[in-house]
């Protein structure tokens, strides 16, 4: 029997999975680490956790099969988008791993929005103007630092990775369009946004495609978990596009909905398209093969924050919405949720923006809190979820996946709002998969998994419409109002 092992480099934690020459799943593991918050906006993490934490999950697979360690064949990588991690030219890391989360470099996005042709770089990169991109926490780090000067390399947390199992500096071409420094249309690093930064391209890893077979020389790792020596492996992809390949939506317009703690709609297009605004992400997954989409900060946190302050914190909150969202009204007799608790990427990528409910009277009660703020954060996705069929047409298929699939309810509603039918995807390490997919390890004989449907009613779609233009209308004024606060009032 050959192995193949699929590992997922996350935000917060790192998963590997065992999977057999089917690809059927044999064994799998993840361990956790912690992110910094020691400044106002700052979000990073230990390169140094990270690296134990993918070698724990590694021998943890591993030893569930006795014949595992000199039979696997094959490493492929996943990894999240947007970290930056300065070395120097010892390998050793100057700054930690300064992840997507981090806000330091608000001042710097809104400065390159007022003097530079923000559209112009991101119709280029493909990556949002947001402080998640690893272009602005290099111009952050630029001026507020000397960082740079000493630095050898910048690169990502999977690159990190990598470079321990291999010795040289690589970065996939999915993970490098995420980065807002690397052009699309040349799969090359974009001399203009270099340029800007005033650095070289010598100070980046090799971009490369990720199905790219590399040998692990690391035989210190090899011979410690009794892999082969000649094992190789494959950089990937970035996870939120190894998501999509590994939850089997790559046909044309092929779309995925996600809601975890936050969410995402991604959808499959067979060229690179670009929102007119800037307001939709485009990236790499393969040979022909791309990824436009947006992800939202705002999800299953919300429900955890209004569990906190409405159920005691103890996860009463997922009970109390299959038993009293069906009692209320569409549209919560009035109550709207502005879901932006977290601040938000898309639609409006703008990480001060705040939550609100509006219409909140006396009448209204815990249950009405609780189902106003489903049908925000739902109202939301939609949003996105219509921007992107405006740039590529109408989605052929729409696959729900993550932990909301568990409530009938909030299912329910986001199919009935979207007006289409779900197609509920089992949860499964879809990234892990997807990696090993893109290897084209033995991806050819695994067949798509039968998903379970989840049927809209068109007369509750119909319901929810003139709810959902209201919801429009009170975002943009609410956005544009709060923009005018903080001009006014320095909030």
């Amino acid at each position: 029997m050959r192995y193949r092992i699929g590992i997922d480099i996350g935000t917060t934690n790192t998963k590997a999975v065992l999977y057999d020459e089917a690809l059927t799943p044999v064994a799998a593991s993840s361990a956790t680490y912690k992110t910094y918050h020691e400044q106002l906006g700052f979000a990073e993490q230990d390169p140094d956790e990270v690296l134990q934490a993918f070698k724990q999950v590694l021998g943890e697979v591993l030893a569930t099969v006795s014949t595992a360690g000199d039979s696997v064949e094959l490493l492929a990588f996943s990894g999240a988008m947007h970290s930056l991690i300065l070395v120097d030219g010892e390998g050793r890391p100057l700054t930690r791993s300064i992840i997507w989360s981090d806000n330091r470099a608000v001042v710097e996005v809104e400065a390159f929005k007022a003097t530079a042709d923000w559209l112009a770089h991101y119709r280029r990169t493909g990556t949002p103007v947001h402080s998640m991109s690893p272009f602005f926490k290099l111009l952050w780090l630029k001026r507020h630092t000397t960082l740079l000067d000493e630095a050898a390399r910048c690169i990502g947390i999977k690159d990190y990775i990598l470079h321990y199992l291999c010795g040289e500096y690589v970065c996939d071409y999915s993970l490098a369009s995420a980065t807002g420094l690397f052009n699309l249309r040349e799969l090359a690093w974009d001399r203009e946004a270099l340029d800007y930064l005033e650095i070289s391209s010598d100070l980046l890893p090799v971009p490369l495609d990720g199905d790219t077979r590399i040998p692990v020389r690391n035989r210190d790792f090899l011979q410690q978990l009794g892999l082969p020596l000649d094992l190789q492996l494959v950089p990937g992809a970035s996870d939120g596009c190894l998501a999509n390949l590994g939850g089997f939506a790559l046909g044309d317009r092929e779309t995925t909905v996600t809601i975890g703690t936050s969410g995402a709609v991604r959808m499959t297009v067979a060229e690179p398209l670009f929102d007119p605004e800037g307001k939709t992400f485009c990236y790499y997954l393969t040979r022909g093969k791309w990824v436009i989409g947006g992800a939202i900060n705002n999800g299953g946190n919300v429900l955890q924050w209004l569990d906190g302050i409405l159920y005691g914190g103890e996860g009463q909150i997922y009970e109390a919405l299959e038993a009293s969202a069906p009692q209320i009204a569409i549209g919560s007799d009035g109550l709207l949720f502005v879901p932006y608790l977290f601040g938000e990427r898309a639609p409006h990528w703008d990480g001060r923006l705040r939550a609100s409910f509006q219409g909140l009277n006396a009448f209204h009660t815990k249950a009405h809190l609780l189902r106003a703020a489903v049908e925000g954060l739902l109202y939301n996705l939609r949003e996105v979820w219509e921007r992107l069929q405006s740039l590529a047409g109408k989605s052929t298929k729409v696959i729900a996946s993550g932990g909301f699939l568990r409530s009938p309810v909030w299912t329910g509603m986001m199919a009935d709002i979207f007006g289409v039918d779900l197609y509920g995807a089992d949860e499964q390490d879809s990234s892990c998969l997807g990696a090993v997919l893109l290897a084209g390890a033995g991806g050819e004989s695994v067949e798509a998994p039968e998903l379970r449907v989840i049927s809209y009613s068109g007369e509750r779609h119909d319901a929810y419409g003139e709810c959902y233009q209201k919801y429009l209308w009170y975002t943009r004024k609410l956005v544009a109002l709060q923009a005018e606060a903080r001009e006014r009032f320095g909030e």
